[in-house]
């Protein structure tokens, strides 16, 4: 498992070090792997507001990276993941970022609360969009104590 370490103090991570630094190591790891296990990576990135904090605030420092990383995903035939929280991206003076985020998913999934409120049997919803195929499709999710349960609005 590749890790980018946060840098103390102002250090930061500029493209020339440890965004690039991760990519070239990345990329190292995928093409080492023979060709036939190329489809079963995975390129996690946990939390994209996190890798931000790291370059100093430079959102565009992370889309460049996570540019770099989707074409891994056309030349390995790998994929790649990402954890991102709308609503820390969502103020009117920094939607792009999120916006770019979603144009480069090709399957986009968000968990909201319930539009009607809470209830006792149902925890949220999860909306699921596939680009590949044009297809969004809604489930309800309740969290149970090591697992989510996730149904068809309507089922428990």
């Amino acid at each position: 498992m590749l890790k980018l370490q946060c840098p103390d103090g102002d250090e930061g991570i500029t493209p020339e070090g440890g965004l690039i630094a991760l990519y070239g190591k990345i990329h190292k790891t995928i093409s080492a792997l023979p060709e036939i296990s190329w489809k079963n990576v995975s390129i996690i990135i946990d939390d994209l507001s996190l890798m931000e904090v790291a370059a100093n605030g430079s959102s565009d420092y992370v889309l460049d990276f996570l540019r770099y990383c989707r074409t891994l995903t056309s030349e390995f035939d790998c994929s790649l993941i990402t954890l991102n929280h709308e609503d820390i991206y969502s103020s009117e003076d920094r939607p792009t970022f999120f916006i770019q985020m979603e144009y480069l998913a090709d399957i986009l999934i968000k968990a909201e609360p319930l539009a009607t409120g809470l209830a006792t049997d149902v925890h949220g919803q999860l909306t699921v969009s596939n680009k590949g195929r044009n297809k969004v499709s809604n489930f309800h999710f309740k969290v149970k104590e090591n697992v989510v349960e996730c149904f068809y609005p309507g089922r428990s």
